[in-house]
């Protein structure tokens, strides 16, 4: 008997076996057919005549299908760390709290409040850029090279609106 004989002479056997996983995968089911399908091939090509070849195919069609469950399962809600969650903050950043991004998360509604009052305030553009660009998190080395100022400069700034915004 050939193999293509013997894939086609016990096809039901895939089948019945892929049929076994519908209540419980009805979404990845097509997916188990084809990979009962490709075990019932994967039997054919390594049968040996040791064993019954039904007894084989089942244990070789399971193990296909077990082993795409469990990646399936592994991988079904993955979410990747490099997801932005707010604008300049990942799921990364979170988890690693190196800056306190929880903290920034929780008062970003605040920020865009803090931000507008900034804007209608009576402080120079200067101070209102370096003030802005502190709330959405910018270091203040950073903040100096952008502003033109020193780092000393910024950090007293800062801490000089803080007690005038009480942020």
């Amino acid at each position: 008997m050939t193999k293509e004989e013997m894939f086609n002479k016990n096809i039901k056997i895939a089948y019945k076996l892929a049929n076994r996983y519908l209540t419980n995968y009805a979404n990845e089911y097509e997916d188990i057919k084809q990979l009962a399908l490709m075990g019932l091939w994967k039997a054919v090509s390594t049968f040996d005549n040791t064993h019954a070849f039904s007894t084989y195919a089942y244990t070789v069609i399971s193990n296909e299908i077990n082993c795409y469950l469990r990646t399936v399962k592994k991988h079904y809600n993955t979410i990747s760390l490099k997801q932005e969650i707010k604008e300049d903050i990942t799921l990364e950043d979170v988890l690693a709290d190196k800056n306190n991004y929880i903290e920034k998360l929780e008062n970003s509604l605040d920020i865009e409040n803090y931000i507008s009052q900034i804007r209608n305030s009576k402080l120079n553009e200067k101070e209102k850029m370096v003030f802005e660009l502190s709330l959405k998190g910018y270091r203040q080395d950073k903040i100096a090279k952008i502003v033109g100022y020193s780092q000393p400069h910024i950090s007293r700034i800062i801490k000089k609106l803080r007690t005038k915004i009480k942020l």
